[in-house]
């Protein structure tokens, strides 16, 4: 017999009441058990020094060992007094659907966030705080960090100062959003504020918090900006013979001039969640523009956003780029190169060639499956490492190990700001609605990008023989 809505719903809600769980060694669960080892061994790497494979690897554990739904992971408190758990009492005394629907959903992310566990549907902010609680999780200690929730004050102020060292390479005005959501994680399951009642001494904390904690900075979202001679090297990594090689440079050109996101091109993961947000050929919408006063084939593209954030409130993301060859000037290899990487054209090629059952313009040749962001950046690694082959090994390594997929959204911000424009122009750009956002995000230039700007900095002081005779007087 299938069960109805009512019986899902006054299941799971026993699960959420059921009894604590022993902490006891012998009294873990079976699942917790089975990942014990490889759980102590990958936690023991993190606690002596994070890197950001071992984390993965981790998380990875946690999804395929971490059942949902499980009360070991954390608990609510139905004698809250707010109103998540007001109706989550109401599904308990009545068997109501209905608000058992109400108490666990969070803006269009349902089921387990923020009333139950389930790694798929935790955003990124609760997920390092799960990797966190089993890193540094005891069974015997005096305070285990299991359950995840209540959280205790001095777990979330050493949870939140681990973050620095942890893959957050960000001050304060980074951090802090993973501390604002890991206090209304335990406002919305009953615990009520984790700091509510010592406001003066949490402010005081954070106000050392740079003094007490060691920041490393680095670019925003902890990549270096991918350089424009970078880019137009990739040509000698791909030369546009294979199909693999027509979808990666189709997909490096869209990255450089659209301002498109990695996670619109390469999921984290495989699940419904995290390819969700594909560009896919049904987005692209092709149509003639002119510009530089040259006729150009163009592209328009309206696709979903591939921040959380935006998605919460359905904002959709629109963006366009036009052909750079069209009327170009420059020698043969150069106009090679502009024809290979030219967004509109590199797309045309790549679309003759790609398989007809697959949605998504960032795919597997072979398979039509999208590429994982892992491969991806190995991929876009491995292409570097040939572009930049006349650079001695020791720098071309040093230069590879700092970017990524996202660094061509960076790169593409520095290049726009560097050539000039003012910085509302670049913030348009990447869909930045402040510009003190690409601020922070795209990266000062060198001494030979500072030298570029001398020209324009200087035209206002000749204004004629006369005024420049008496600025050298």
């Amino acid at each position: 017999m299938v069960a109805s809505d009512c019986d899902l719903a006054v299941q799971r809600a026993h699960l959420l009441t059921a009894a604590p769980v022993s902490l006891r060694a012998g009294a873990l669960p079976s699942w917790f058990r089975g990942i014990r080892t490889q759980l102590a061994f990958l936690s023991a790497g993190l606690r002596t020094k994070w890197s950001r494979a071992a984390e993965m690897k981790l998380r990875d554990l946690i999804h395929r060992g971490i059942p949902a739904y499980c009360t070991f992971m954390y608990r609510v408190d139905t004698s809250g007094s707010d109103l998540h758990m007001e109706m989550l009492r109401e599904a308990l005394l009545t068997g109501s659907a209905k608000w058992f629907a109400r108490a666990t959903q969070f803006g269009r992310r349902h089921a387990s966030f923020p009333l139950m566990y389930d790694w798929d549907e935790f955003s990124t902010y609760l997920r390092k705080y799960v990797v966190y609680c089993l890193v540094h999780f005891d069974p015997l200690s005096r305070a285990p960090t299991l359950p995840l929730l209540p959280c205790p004050r001095l777990r979330y102020i050493d949870y939140v100062e681990w973050l620095p060292s942890a893959g957050i390479a960000a001050g304060w005005s980074s951090i802090r959003h993973y501390a604002g959501q890991l206090r209304y994680f335990s406002k919305v399951c009953g615990f009520g504020d984790i700091v509510d009642s010592d406001v003066a001494g949490h402010t005081v904390w954070q106000e050392n918090f740079s003094a007490n904690v060691r920041v490393e900075r680095s670019p925003r979202g902890g990549d270096s900006p991918l350089r424009p001679w970078h880019l137009r090297r990739f040509v000698l990594a791909f030369p546009g013979r294979s199909p693999y090689d027509k979808m990666m440079l189709a997909t490096c050109s869209l990255m450089w001039f659209t301002a498109l996101r990695a996670g619109h091109f390469s999921p984290k993961s495989a699940t419904e969640d995290g390819q969700k947000h594909l560009i896919q050929w049904a987005h692209v919408h092709p149509y003639d523009a002119v510009s530089f006063t040259v006729p150009r084939p163009a592209a328009h593209f309206i696709v979903p956003s591939s921040k959380s954030a935006q998605a919460e409130s359905a904002s959709t993301f629109t963006t366009a780029t036009c052909c750079i060859c069209e009327g170009a000037e420059g020698d043969a290899d150069e106009q090679r190169a502009l024809r290979l990487l030219c967004p509109v054209h590199a797309l045309e090629r790549w679309r003759r060639v790609a398989p007809g059952h697959s949605r998504y313009i960032c795919c597997d040749p072979a398979s039509g499956l999208p590429i994982l962001r892992t491969r991806f950046n190995r991929e876009l690694r491995a292409a570097l490492d040939v572009a930049l082959g006349y650079l001695p090994d020791a720098d071309r390594a040093a230069i590879i190990k700092g970017l990524s997929a996202k660094s061509w959204r960076s790169g593409a911000g520095t290049a726009i700001v560097t050539a000039t424009n003012a910085g509302f122009v670049a913030a348009a750009f990447l869909g930045h609605s402040d510009p003190k956002v690409t601020k922070q995000y795209y990266h000062k230039g060198d001494d030979a990008e500072s030298f570029s700007v001398v020209g324009p900095l200087t035209s206002q002081f000749s204004g004629g023989p006369s005024q420049a005779g008496r600025l050298h007087s």
